[in-house]
């Protein structure tokens, strides 16, 4: 520390609002603060109502317990709480909120106005702040309960207005918060109004399948069976998707644990591994998981936002979620579905389902979910053969080369096959077969080429997209009957931000609701096929991205050259092969995917004839 330095203690504005930096990143956050607040208080209904996507307006009302003067007074000062007393209290938090942070917060970048009135009390109390506290409550008119408006968020500190995303994009993350809080409470009515449109208005109900088919929809909850099983640490209830049923991204998966929503990597691993082998690669199921345990075994209070957790034995938990959802489908799905492999696409039948292993003492799940996407069998796969060829034992394959046949002579394994990928055009190339319903085999003048046909497709594919969009040439063909479709609120965000982009691509929607669209036409590829999970993996890659966005429209073009490829397992005829060769070496170097990965792997003949022992 120099001489002329100092310390200084920050002023309680300048502390409000760096923490307002964590606790209120954008409107859905001051949402979800709030929604906490009024299920805290015992709420049985809360109305919800937005304007100008959260910036303007967030108006959250409660019938709950209500504050007197006093609370009311405290409740915008810091680390002000009734959820604990001590530090104790955090080792069996059973309240959704507890830190005191979330309303300084808020009105440190607001202005902020509370009423309240507890039911007993004939008038209730009102208190406002604007950019912090401001006076002392006052009497107000106002029913039992609290309302909490918010306007202006960010009025004073424009350089995060203008980190906000689109309104279309904000307005689907307010209403995917208030989605998930209803999820985890479906004996609390809730109504959720943006703007003048109504777009939730849920009774007080205590089935959770009710609210799940309001809420997901009706087509999604008549794939999804119930779960009622306890493997300690856990009792699991709740609602899980047959294998027939599957999203391309985990956004559909809400898991609560004792009524707090959280975004668990333990969790989340847990229920891809309850579904290994059960759905094609890459694709996620559709959950709505209750798990309650004893307060004490995990610890809350590890972020402001508080929707993540820590276990204090994690590997338990894993298993027991893991186990007890793969029982959960085996036993109530049983004769009820029929989901395609991951691996060769043939019907699955749940009686069938492997029995789940014990996970082995000192196994560490962090540990291993840490170091790899989740889930992603590709690459584990890859590390286990990894792991074979780099033993200093033989692997099956090296070992059959180590004993000669009958009759044979030994003299030592040949030389391994050098199999190069190639990214070159070739002058001459004649398709022989096809080979395991993905590789194309074909004879060049200088050995063996092995073609992935559908990165080979991908590519020509891409290449016609990609001219197409330079050129302002739209390759669409319309529907004879538009289909309709209902999405989640952020996949309508993506539609709305896209749209124009899209429609330039060949497909074009048209929006008939808060969260229903009709598809009119689509990318020649896609006909005679259903657009539902086409579009949805569209819409799941695409939502993060600006629409304007040089990004957007590679990603697009990527995303509908892989999605209108030919997929392993789909024959083709030799001239269809000698085809594919003759489009694809006219292209320009390097001969790649739109992805990367090479569409080529060359055998020369030296490697041929070394490997046959041939002199």
């Amino acid at each position: 520390m120099t001489a002329n330095s100092s310390i200084r203690i920050l002023s309680p504005e300048t502390a409000n609002r760096i923490a307002a930096g964590e606790v209120v990143e954008r409107p859905a956050s001051v949402l979800k603060e709030l929604l906490e607040n009024s299920l805290d208080a015992g709420a049985g209904r809360i109305a919800v109502t937005v304007e100008g996507a959260g910036s303007r307006l967030i108006r959250v009302a409660d019938n709950g317990r209500g504050m007197d003067r006093e609370d009311i007074s405290m409740c915008i000062l810091r680390h002000a709480t009734s959820k604990i007393r001590e530090a104790a209290d955090l080792e069996r938090v059973a309240s959704l909120g507890f830190r005191g942070e979330a309303l300084p917060s808020i009105a440190a970048v607001s202005r902020l106005t509370i009423r309240s009135r507890p039911a007993a009390a004939e008038i209730g109390f009102q208190i406002q702040a604007e950019g912090g506290p401001q006076g002392d409550a006052e009497e107000a008119g106002c029913p039992p309960g609290t309302v909490v408006e918010v306007k202006d968020l960010f009025f004073n500190l424009p350089a995060r207005r203008k980190f906000l995303k689109s309104p279309a994009t904000e307005s689907a993350r307010l209403a995917e918060c208030c989605l998930r809080l209803a999820l985890s409470r479906p004996e609390v009515g809730f109504l959720y109004q943006s703007g003048k449109q109504k777009l939730y208005q849920l009774p007080a109900d205590s089935d959770l399948r009710a609210r799940t088919g309001a809420l997901l929809g009706r087509e999604t909850l008549e794939h999804m069976v119930e779960v009622d099983e306890f493997r300690d640490p856990l009792a699991i209830r709740g609602l899980a998707a047959l294998p027939s049923l599957h999203r391309s991204d985990a956004g559909q998966v809400f898991v609560f644990v004792n009524g707090r929503f959280v975004r668990d990597k333990v969790l989340l691993h847990a229920i891809s591994q309850a579904y290994e082998e059960l759905l094609p690669a890459n694709r996620r199921p559709v959950a709505v998981l209750h798990l309650t345990m004893d307060p004490s075994l995990l610890d809350v209070n590890v972020h402001p936002a508080k929707t993540e957790v820590r276990f204090r034995d994690s590997g338990s938990v894993h298993q027991a979620l893991k186990s007890g959802l793969r029982a959960a489908l085996g036993q109530r799905g049983a004769g009820q579905y029929h989901a395609p492999s991951s691996s060769t696409g043939e019907d699955c039948d749940p009686a069938s389902l492997p029995m789940v292993s014990e996970a082995p003492a000192g196994y560490n799940f962090r540990r291993a979910y840490d170091n790899m996407a989740l889930p992603d069998r590709e690459k584990e796969e890859n590390r286990r053969l990894s792991s074979d060829f780099d033993s200093s034992s033989p692997s099956p394959a090296q070992a059959r080369h180590l004993w000669p046949l009958a009759g044979e002579e030994f003299s030592g394994p040949p030389a391994a096959l050098k199999l190069n990928p190639m990214f070159r055009p070739v002058a001459q190339a004649q398709a022989l077969a096809q080979l395991l319903g993905l590789y194309i085999l074909a004879e060049t003048p200088e050995g063996l080429l092995i073609i992935d046909q559908h990165a080979a497709y991908e590519r020509l594919n891409y290449e016609e997209l990609r001219l197409a969009w330079r050129d302002g040439v739209s390759l669409s063909q319309a529907l004879l009957t538009a289909q309709p479709l209902d999405l989640t609120f952020q996949e309508m965000a993506a539609v709305e931000n896209g749209r124009e982009a899209w429609q330039r691509l060949g497909l074009e929607l048209s929006i008939f609701g808060p969260r229903s669209i009709a598809v009119q036409a689509l990318p020649p590829a896609w006909a005679g096929h259903n657009p539902e999970p086409l579009l949805r993996a569209l819409l799941a890659e695409m939502k993060t991205l600006p629409p304007d966005s040089p990004e957007f429209i590679e990603k697009s073009l990527r995303s509908l050259a892989c999605q209108r490829s030919v997929r392993k397992g789909q024959r083709l005829d030799l001239r269809a092969m000698q085809d594919l060769l003759t489009r694809l070496f006219r292209l320009s170097p390097p001969l790649t995917c739109p992805h990367g990965r090479p569409v080529a792997a060359f055998v020369s003949g030296e490697d041929l004839w070394r490997i046959f022992q041939r002199g």
